[in-house]
């Protein structure tokens, strides 16, 4: 099936696979086509990305089945920092409660198949570029096809392992590219080590940025619409310093970090900007990289089956019928008053200061208690929930919803070149980035007082990614990249999910899906056997 929508997908590059002058089409053959037709090469990367979008994984048609936005909103509920009702219209309850953590758990098999169909499609492109082109446009297509393909292996490997820096030599996923695909076909793959992935990345992302960089090409220069949906040099650049800081190699990803910001021509959103709801418009001056999204993609026009019906608070959706996502109590107070992002959540009276009189009172429609309770089994609306995303044209109550979806900002670049100075120059030069970022932005009576040790400092540095990034699909996996564990009491969770989990749990790893087991000649059941863990007990 994967090979039937690919083929769908990426008609040029599924044509340069048909004869040619004979009964055999080789790399050069294939290069002279895509010469002639460069769009076609376009045709087929600009597939890949459509990828993000796809849908119908499930055969029971859940409704958390549009795409990779949904594994980033679950693997925020997987954190400390968002949390939702125990509501039958909470489609997330399984990511939240970790109720779902086997081989044919959805958590598992929809990751899967998202990454290894867009993985998939990259190597349809990248068998179909001759690896040695001299052409500036086909060295370009060929590095957004790498670049994509590093970042699918990034997910899997951050997902089905420990951290790279704790456990290099254990198991992780099979690394199927354009190279080895019809063999595994055949014969399967084995699962590599997180080493051998993670070598596999960042021989991807590496020639990635060369290609990219060299190109001389902008993805403005290719496509008129929304074209940060492909890699620019800074958000591959920007990719790379995200691989190099969840790897620990700090002066890595500081320099890369830096190089990315350089080579951006945009800005972060500034103080005044975040005093309204925003973030679903890729065309953002702050976004680097997103997932464009248009009226008439399927993820649309079913309604309610996309991220903003599952986050949003001003649209139609599964949010106000009860599934309101709110930040946890405890990193709530956490935000000085005085820093701008505090308003990106509801207050206790269900207000807030970047809302406006007609904002409130839409709001306030949604108001069934003076004091909710997550356990309360209803629509009511909650304190602290988010104003951070806003409606698609103004338009509350707004039915149709293509929004954009951010998957890099330049702030994110700034926090790891922060992070990462202070882990590998010193915390004092980290901490002055980190305050100089912070005052500029977001608040201006910050001081960053966590000097004494890098462990503060970096906790610092994870305390203001846990606010700046909130909602974005970060949580998870920086839990995971510091080795830290899940503690959500006094987090306004509900009871059923207020859970402590410590940083070793194997709940953390995902298991192989099942699906893959039975088809893989060279998996067998043995590799969940210390995977997935099993569903955590409340603290009561």
């Amino acid at each position: 099936m994967a090979a039937a929508l690919t083929a769908v997908t990426l008609a040029g590059c599924a044509d340069l696979d048909t004869e040619y002058l004979g009964s055999v089409v080789t790399t050069q053959q294939k290069e002279e086509i895509l010469a002639m037709n460069p769009d076609m090469a376009l045709a087929g990367v600009t597939g890949c990305f459509s990828k993000f979008l796809t849908s119908g994984f499930d055969s029971n048609d859940a409704h958390f089945d549009y795409g990779y936005s949904s594994m980033l909103l679950a693997m925020d509920c997987m954190g400390n920092d968002l949390a939702s009702k125990y509501i039958g219209y909470n489609w997330y309850n399984i990511w939240e409660g970790y109720t779902s953590c086997t081989e044919s758990g959805y958590p598992t098999y929809l990751m899967w198949e998202y990454m290894y169909d867009q993985i998939f499609t990259c190597n349809a492109v990248l068998a179909s570029i001759d690896p040695d082109t001299e052409s500036d446009e086909m060295k370009f297509y060929r590095g957004q096809a790498l670049a994509l393909r590093a970042f699918d292996y990034f997910v899997l490997a951050q997902c089905y392992a420990r951290n790279y820096s704790i456990e290099p030599n254990a198991l992780c996923v099979p690394i199927i590219t354009d190279e080895n695909s019809d063999d595994a076909a055949t014969n399967g793959a084995p699962c590599a080590t997180v080493t051998e992935v993670y070598d596999q990345i960042l021989s991807d992302i590496n020639s990635a940025v060369d290609l990219i960089e060299s190109s001389g090409i902008s993805p403005s220069s290719v496509l008129s619409s929304k074209p940060k949906r492909m890699f620019s040099t800074a958000s591959a650049y920007g990719l790379r310093a995200r691989i190099y800081l969840t790897m620990h190699e700090y002066a890595k990803a500081a320099s890369d970090a830096q190089a990315a910001i350089n080579n951006f021509s945009g800005a972060p959103y500034s103080r005044s900007e975040m005093m309204r709801p925003s973030f679903i418009s890729i065309d953002d001056n702050s976004w680097m990289w997103g997932i464009a999204v248009s009226e008439g993609d399927r993820v649309t026009t079913s309604g309610i089956c996309n991220f903003p019906s599952h986050m949003g608070s001003f649209g139609y959706g599964y949010c106000t019928v009860g599934a309101w996502r709110w930040c946890s109590y405890n990193l709530y107070t956490q935000i000085p008053n005085s820093d701008v992002r505090k308003g990106w959540f509801l207050n206790t009276d269900f207000t807030s200061d970047h809302l406006t009189s007609e904002e409130i009172a839409y709001l306030a429609d949604f108001i069934t208690s003076d004091s909710p309770s997550p356990d309360d089994g209803t629509s009511g609306i909650m304190p602290y929930t988010q104003v951070k995303y806003y409606v698609y044209g103004g338009i509350l109550g707004n039915s149709t919803l293509p929004h954009d979806i951010p998957l890099m900002r330049v702030e994110e670049m700034y926090l790891i070149l922060a992070e990462a100075t202070g882990m590998s120059q010193g915390v004092s030069a980290g901490a002055t980035i980190l305050q100089d970022f912070v005052r500029t932005y977001r608040n201006p009576n910050y001081v960053c007082n966590a000097t004494d040790s890098q462990d503060s400092f970096q906790n610092e540095c994870w305390l203001q990614r846990r606010i700046e990034l909130w909602g974005e699909g970060f949580s998870f996996f920086d839990i995971k990249r510091l080795y830290k564990g899940i503690d959500r009491v006094g987090g306004l969770f509900p009871s059923s999910y207020t859970y402590q989990i410590e940083a070793d749990d194997e709940l953390f790893i995902y298991c192989i899906p099942l699906s893959e087991i039975q088809t893989n000649k060279q998996i067998d059941s043995s590799i969940n056997e210390h995977r997935g863990g099993s569903t955590p007990t409340p603290v009561v």
